[in-house]
């Protein structure tokens, strides 16, 4: 599933993108409904500040956003 990290500005591109409405606007960040992702990705390209990355582990622990390629 995909996380969105502490430094998100609620800016909305997420939102809007998102193509299941997964994506909420809640609280100090917008948050990824988990029940409702469909993992599709379509939100990652559009946040100008790269805060939505892949969860990975049991832990829940965030993956660092990959570095952009050359």
């Amino acid at each position: 599933m995909h996380v969105i990290g502490k430094d998100c500005d609620k800016c909305g591109f997420c939102i809007l993108e998102c193509p299941v409405e997964a994506i909420v606007d809640a609280g100090p960040v917008n948050r990824v409904v988990p029940g409702k992702c469909v993992e599709c990705g379509a939100c990652v390209p559009v946040c100008p500040l790269q805060v939505i990355v892949e969860e990975h582990g049991a832990a829940g622990e965030a993956a660092a956003p990959a570095a952009p390629s050359r």
